[in-house]
């Protein structure tokens, strides 16, 4: 297991030092020049009020287990990869990795891939969205024996960036999916706390020093009804610690009220910046056959109140 501190030693995240603010002046009065930017759009215009993309954050992404937290990840990736990102994947519980590119084909394709409900693609409109996928998705696999740690992952990674982005430095994004899937057994003392602490600084840490965008998909603890219902979890109720709400620069929470209809919310919880977004729900319309979602909120609504 590797040490998460020397880890970041090697990636030239360094010691802590003074800086003056006039060494920032420059880039200050470009802002003042420029105003300050937004972050690339979702691909949904109503989410597009509240939450956008930009590089050197992580997004935190929660909702029971069968809300769509991986379908809507994926969905964005596919989004934002017609605006020029490219996207390292970690997504174990997408496997085998042949049926996940069939999913992401989907998306791109707006057509089932396999035989059922509607038009089908052909083979040769697979072998073209595929090709797609390979210029904009790389996939991490985990090793035979046990899941890789934050650092091993970041380890894996990193050397794949620069290529990657190539010489016009794209946007990359990287998904986690999920938390539990990463390794999480610690020294003995340090409790899960803690643990989940230093795990996330080490990647909101790498994840600014590399300029890039980390969606990390992590379930809420189990909770108990209320009339019949599952309260819409926070991201304070991941499993493991309040630190997910905390260190996260946005969260999302994918929640589907009523099975019955094939619509999902999406609730901003947490956007750090106010420039990139804001607190709001929206409601996308999810299409089973070919994994896409479709904007039907007439007008965005701000929200005070989960409840």
């Amino acid at each position: 297991m590797h040490d998460g501190a020397a880890f970041l030693d090697q990636q030239a995240a360094a010691r802590p030092q003074v800086v003056r603010a006039k060494s920032y002046q420059a880039k200050v009065e470009q802002l003042w020049t420029d105003g300050l930017p937004r972050g690339s759009l979702t691909g949904w215009p109503s989410l597009d009020q509240y939450y956008t993309v930009a590089p050197g954050q992580w997004t935190l992404v929660t909702g029971y287990p069968s809300m769509g937290k991986s379908e809507f990840v994926d969905a964005l990736a596919v989004n934002l990869s017609h605006q020029g990102w490219k996207f390292l994947v970690y997504s174990p519980e997408n496997q085998p990795t042949q049926i996940h590119l069939a999913k992401l084909a989907e998306k791109l394709a707006g057509k089932p891939f396999g035989a059922g409900a509607g038009e089908r693609m052909s083979l040769a409109e697979a072998q073209e969205h595929l090709a797609t996928i390979n210029e904009r998705f790389r996939f991490i696999q985990p090793a035979l024996d046990s899941p890789p740690t934050i650092p091993e992952l970041l380890e894996a990674i990193t050397p794949e960036l620069a290529e990657f982005s190539g010489a016009e430095s794209v946007p990359v994004g990287v998904v986690i999916d999920p938390w539990n899937e990463v390794e999480t057994s610690r020294q003995a003392g340090m409790s899960e706390t803690e643990f989940v602490s230093k795990s996330l600084t080490q990647l909101r840490n790498w994840a600014r020093h590399h300029n890039v965008h980390v969606w990390l998909v992590a379930h809420p603890q189990k909770m108990k009804r209320e009339n019949g219902k599952l309260p819409i979890p926070t991201p304070d109720s991941v499993s493991g610690s309040a630190h997910f709400w905390n260190k996260a620069d946005c969260a999302l929470t994918v929640h589907i009220a009523d099975r019955e209809r094939p619509e999902v919310n999406i609730l901003v919880q947490k956007m750090r910046f106010k420039h990139l977004g804001r607190r709001g729900l929206i409601t996308l319309r999810y299409d089973i056959s070919t994994g896409r979602y479709r904007d039907i909120s007439v007008l965005p609504r701000p929200v005070t109140s989960w409840a």
